[in-house]
């Protein structure tokens, strides 16, 4: 393995979410219906605040949503209280494949790192659930009190990580697995390679040709990344 830095985005990529876009649409659906007089929007104008990045205050103010604390906070709440409840019933669970592939990097004495949009809470709660925090050396997740505009496809949550592994590019090199186009383009952004992983075949069957950052790499199995 040429990589010194493993980076991995969680959802999907190690953790099965079912139903994913169903799922996170159902939380945001849930947390508008409590925060917002005005009427819902439409499942395709919702599908756009997931990739609008910075910009997605913009979204919130439209659909009569101001105070942007309160909104994560209870979207939070909601997603924990979801997985903890898809977990107990056995339809959240971590990919066969991940322990076993994460074991070998770690035995190679390389460095990884989880970097999740998802609440840091939940993020922990994730990693102790399933046995894989000794991994890790580094996680990374949100919450309602820190800065929205850091979540993937910003770079600077990338960044923040490997300036904590204390990375130096001009010695080493990084990677982040993701199963989404933001895990691509946060990556893309902070100047390290970036990986693909489409467990779900049907997803992006259009290709990458016309995003403005492309993979280096696109897989089906985790397993392949110790080819790296």
């Amino acid at each position: 393995m040429k990589y010194n830095y493993f980076l991995f985005d969680l959802d999907n990529c190690l953790l099965y979410i079912p139903n994913s876009k169903d799922y996170f649409d159902n939380i945001l659906l849930e947390t508008l219906k409590q925060g917002t007089t005005k009427p819902i929007p439409e499942r395709s104008e919702r599908n756009k605040f997931w990739f609008s990045g910075n910009s997605y205050f913009n979204y919130l103010k439209k659909w009569g949503t101001n105070n942007f604390h309160d909104f994560w906070k209870c979207f939070d709440e909601i997603d924990f209280e979801y997985r903890k409840i898809l977990i107990q019933k056995n339809e959240i669970l971590l990919f066969n494949d991940v322990k076993s592939v994460l074991e070998e990097i770690y035995d190679a004495n390389k460095k990884l790192a989880i970097i999740s949009n998802s609440a840091d809470y939940i993020v922990d709660f994730i990693v102790k659930k399933f046995n894989i925090t000794k991994y890790f050396n580094y996680f990374f997740g949100l919450s309602f009190d820190k800065d929205q505009s850091i979540a993937k496809p910003s770079p600077l949550g990338v960044l923040s990580v490997l300036e904590k592994l204390k990375y130096d590019p001009k010695k080493e090199k990084a990677i982040m697995i993701g199963d989404s186009i933001v895990d691509v383009y946060a990556a893309k952004k902070a100047n390290v390679s970036a990986c693909l992983i489409r467990r779900d075949k049907n997803k992006y069957l259009d290709g990458y040709g016309a995003w403005e950052y492309n993979p280096d790499f696109v897989i089906k199995q985790l397993n392949e990344i110790l080819n790296f």
